[in-house]
């Protein structure tokens, strides 16, 4: 193991952070720019120095080891610090090559994401978007690490590291199928309590938005079905008389493919806020800003 930073070539760290994330010899060269034998003699070259294998080779393709599981997050969050400190803090260059890690849930990949895409793509062709999940536990330390550039999400963490960046507002709404037995194009509170309902799994131990408020009104859902995402609910409630409730732009989407009513909630609820998150540390990086220019502002034209 190296005992003196002296002895290790920054651009060896450059070699292995790309194969942890590709776990693949050729798509590491081809992320770096570099020929595969370049690739292959820089991670000759980092396992000489730190007396560790760091990868096995297997059919599906470059296995990090333990050991280099545990290197990993401190290598990452120093080139991390690194790009920010030594990068261009001018203007970006929409013409190069420009990657971002951004975590949205599955409703946000499905209504917001394409319309996105299509912008971003129109003045940075050659812009690559690593869309990641939305997994609670790790958010914040996939910020912190810089595995993840930017967030969206309705969560709020206790954490005075990240800024948070309003981005839309989103109204809920209950949906039901068509033919749902008592049911018929309005929807009371008694209804609502009656009926049984499909629900997505809570995020890292947080009740959702709509259970505090559910809460805070004392009223009960009787939940009969969890799922981990939003997107499977239209369809369950389209082939079951169970009631879901969900962002009203993801009911009106599928509302005619699914043959679903839309009502509103029986009791008042405010919009639930949607935020970009990041890291305080990105606050000045040049790309993320420019990137989070455009997401507000495609937001604001919807």
């Amino acid at each position: 193991m190296i005992t003196n930073l002296r002895q290790i070539d920054l651009n060896l760290l450059l070699v292995f952070d790309a194969l942890m994330q590709e776990q693949n010899l050729t798509r590491a060269a081809t992320r770096l720019h570099l020929s595969q034998s370049t690739v292959s003699n820089a991670l000759a070259r980092l396992r000489e120095q730190l007396g560790e294998p760091l990868f096995q080779r297997t059919s599906r393709g470059m296995v990090p080891t333990p050991q280099a599981q545990t290197l990993y997050g401190p290598v990452r969050q120093a080139l991390h610090l690194l790009r920010i400190g030594l990068g261009p803090q001018e203007e970006v260059d929409v013409e190069s090559d420009l990657m971002f890690r951004v975590s949205m849930n599955d409703y946000a990949q499905a209504v917001f994401l394409p319309e996105v895409l299509s912008k971003l793509h129109a003045m940075a062709p050659r812009l690559v978007l690593s869309v990641q999940s939305d997994d609670a536990d790790t958010l914040v330390k996939r910020l912190e690490t810089g595995e993840l550039d930017l967030a969206i999400d309705y969560l709020h963490f206790n954490n005075d590291d990240l800024r948070y960046q309003p981005l839309s507002e989103e109204e809920l709404a209950v949906i039901a199928c068509s033919n749902h037995p008592k049911i018929k194009g309005r929807l009371t509170m008694s209804q609502f309590q009656d009926c049984h309902h499909v629900s997505v799994h809570p995020r890292a131990g947080r009740g959702s938005p709509l259970e505090i408020v559910l809460g805070s009104a004392k009223v009960q859902r009787k939940v009969q079905l969890l799922v981990p995402h939003y997107l499977a609910i239209p369809a369950v409630v389209s082939r079951s008389h169970l009631l879901g409730t969900v962002p009203r732009r993801l009911a009106e989407h599928f509302a005619k493919q699914y043959s679903l009513q839309i009502l509103p909630l029986p009791l008042v609820m405010a919009p639930v806020q949607v935020n970009l998150i990041w890291h305080k540390q990105q606050d000045v990086a040049v790309g993320l800003k420019w990137l989070r220019e455009q997401l507000v502002s495609t937001m604001k034209r919807r």
